[in-house]
């Protein structure tokens, strides 16, 4: 006791203690316990990994129901729930680093996320077509564009969704971590480093296992050519991250630009005879004759087809069946086969979009047509930024463009401009052209027909046939074969109307009418099944291509079957008698037809490999006597690979003015 007996009053350490309140307590604190701070509640960090492991499997979940079902295949294939899994987990960990609030990471990874997944499940509610990395940089137009489809939101999920964020940026305003022992420059270089190492692990896996082929084969996908399926099954995230690599330009192997130039420059080309003749190619959404199957019980009044079993009845009508790239869906490969000559399936071994693979002006029929005479035209009612098609038929020569816009005040079914309205337009639009004396040659693609045929796809507004057959049928498959129908019927009407159109007038018209593919009718070709049609992806066996074979037909009126010697034109073109074609070889036959097809060397090119081998199709080959070979015959193994190499030139190399 100091003298005196007095105690003297420490000035400076009752200062320090008033100075930090409650210091004593927070030395005695155990350690990662909570610490209540103006209104906040702090945490240790060792508890952001796994209260990110846990949100980002909440997002994931939510994720999840934004589709029809979750994927059996996560249960039963576990890496590829992983791999769905594993984005969100390295975007809200990436967050993580950038925030430093793993509630704040949560709510943004939810907010990115959640709008894919439902922008994918409306785009593929909406065209049967799954979003791509792609569609990204064309976001405002498919906003615009969205107010004009019947889009089925499933309201009470985004109400969850909406909730769970708020709750996520409340938990952001009330929970912290505690600081740790990093200051200023340090902390921030961690937080950079884990942000860009997370980043960068994602690009990295994206590049390497979600672009792997093996891995992608590894994974129970009923159809690994229809993106829609794939989507599906394989799950969102992987199927969006691998195709960031897909819609690439695959350099074929052995490719030598030297050689290939060589070729091109010694093809014997002919000087083109062009037959000034009307050539309207109409390529039917969804058009196909699963009708004709044995299981129907059709009058001739009921039979959906019957104006198209009539036209191939007739002395002026060639037809038989095109091997499209896609079942399904890829109405745009099919275009692009046609209008090019080139294969969609031979511009990479991945699946590929070929609408996204192309960026410049090609050489097409659309400009061969130009240089012998025809005015050019693509017709379409529907949206001009889908595939972006408003600048793919620039680039592929068309000279005048038509898109729904054209379509003010027409008729409507099924969310899409109808059949019916679209030939009322051609028919204007032909005899407006026709004045001024030049040929046509013009290339329409329809819409009325586009899935998804449930109820609601034609619905109670019309009357829908009721089919009749032998069997009974899932109320599913019965429901979607209804719908289906019912548009075909219009497309058929549609044929019928045209050919009476053109049958009456005096100039020469050549019809090249087909479907683009055959209708996607529930998974794994559920109607198919039902019906008794045996669908395999055995490719050791021919009847694989029935699910990419829709008929094609080759009409002309009376003038034009006399312009083109109709009666020997199948044998002068060296159509097949099976009546099996590539679609990459339909518009350099037709070329041919009218006089021009050898005239490029390209298209002469075509044309030879085609009356060699009328189907390429992924490795499988028909030859001109018809026989199947799973793999490519070895006689014609070089010609399929100078045609690889020539496509891959074209696409890569050659520029046009």
């Amino acid at each position: 006791m100091p003298e005196g007996g007095k105690r003297v009053y420490n000035c400076t350490m009752h200062h320090f203690h008033e100075a930090r309140p409650g210091a004593h307590q927070a030395e005695h604190r155990r350690p990662g316990a909570k610490e209540k701070k103006h209104g906040l509640v702090r945490y240790a960090a060792g508890w952001n990994l796994p209260l990110a492991v846990l949100l980002s499997l909440g997002v994931w979940f939510l994720c999840l129901k934004t589709a029809p079902v979750i994927p059996s295949t996560f249960f039963t294939t576990p890496l590829l729930g992983l791999l769905n899994w594993l984005p969100v987990l390295l975007v809200l960990l990436a967050l993580l680093s950038a925030f430093g609030n793993v509630f704040s990471a949560a709510a943004a990874t939810l907010a990115v996320c959640g709008l894919l997944n439902f922008a994918n499940r409306l785009k593929i509610d909406a065209r049967d077509d799954p979003l791509v990395p792609q569609d990204l940089s064309m976001a405002r137009e498919a906003v615009q564009a969205a107010g004009s489809y019947d889009l089925h939101v499933d309201t009470p999920l985004v109400l969850l969704c909406v909730i769970v964020l708020l709750a996520l940026v409340v938990c952001a305003m009330l929970f912290r971590t505690r600081r740790t022992g990093l200051r200023g420059a340090f902390r921030a270089a961690a937080r950079a480093g884990g942000c860009l190492g997370c980043a960068g692990l994602l690009v990295l896996l994206t590049y390497t296992v979600y672009a792997s082929a093996d891995v992608f084969a590894s994974f129970p996908v009923t159809n690994r050519f229809n993106m829609t399926t794939v989507y599906e099954q394989a799950g969102f995230h992987f199927s969006f991250l691998r195709n960031v690599t897909q819609n690439n330009l695959q350099k074929p192997e052995g490719f030598s630009k030297t050689e290939t130039e060589a070729r091109i420059a010694a093809t014997e080309t002919v000087p083109a005879a062009p037959k000034p003749v009307n050539v309207i190619f109409v390529m039917s959404e969804a058009f196909c004759d699963l009708s004709d199957d044995d299981d129907f019980t059709w009058t001739a009044e009921t039979d959906p087809l019957k104006n198209y079993h009539a036209l191939q009845r007739s002395e002026n009508a060639i037809s038989g069946h095109l091997i499209v790239p896609n079942y399904g869906g890829g109405t745009a490969n099919t275009e692009f086969d046609v209008l090019t000559g080139m294969q969609t399936a031979l511009l990479s071994d991945a699946g590929v979009s070929s609408f996204r693979v192309l960026h410049k002006n090609v050489d097409s029929v659309f400009r061969v047509a130009v240089q012998n005479g025809w005015q050019t035209q693509f017709i379409h009612p529907g949206k001009a930024w889908f595939y972006n098609r408003q600048n793919i038929y620039k680039w592929l020569g068309a000279q005048e463009i038509v898109f729904e816009d054209a379509f003010e005040g027409a008729a409507y079914k099924g969310g899409y401009v109808t059949d019916a309205a679209l030939l009322d337009y051609m028919t204007d639009n032909f005899e407006r052209h026709a004045a001024n004396g030049q040929p046509q040659f013009t290339y329409v693609t329809t819409i009325q027909n586009h899935m998804a045929y449930t109820e609601q796809k034609y619905g109670p507004a019309v009357d829908l046939t009721p089919i009749s057959v032998k069997g009974e049928l899932p109320d599913e498959a019965r429901i979607m074969l209804t719908e289906y129908l019912y548009g075909l019927r219009d497309a058929d009407d549609m044929l019928g109307a045209m050919t009476d159109y053109f049958a009456k007038r005096d100039e020469p018209v050549l019809l090249v009418f087909f479907g683009d593919h055959l209708p996607s009718m529930g998974e794994d070709y559920l109607c198919y099944r039902a019906l008794g049609m045996e669908m395999t992806d055995d490719r050791t066996r021919e009847d694989w291509l029935d699910a990419y074979a829709p008929p094609f037909l080759l009409w002309a009126n009376e003038a034009g079957a006399e312009a083109l010697d109709f009666g020997t034109l199948a044998a002068r073109l060296g159509l097949p008698e099976n009546g099996k074609l590539s679609a990459s070889f339909l518009g350099a036959a037709v070329l041919d037809a009218v006089g021009c097809g050898e005239s490029d060397p390209f298209f002469r090119f075509v044309n030879t490999l085609r009356r060699e081998l009328p189907v390429v199709q992924r490795g499988t080959a028909v030859d001109a006597d018809g026989a199947y070979h799973a793999q490519t015959p070895a006689e014609s193994a070089d010609a399929v690979a100078e045609y690889k190499d020539r496509i891959y030139y074209r696409m890569k190399y050659e520029n046009l003015d």
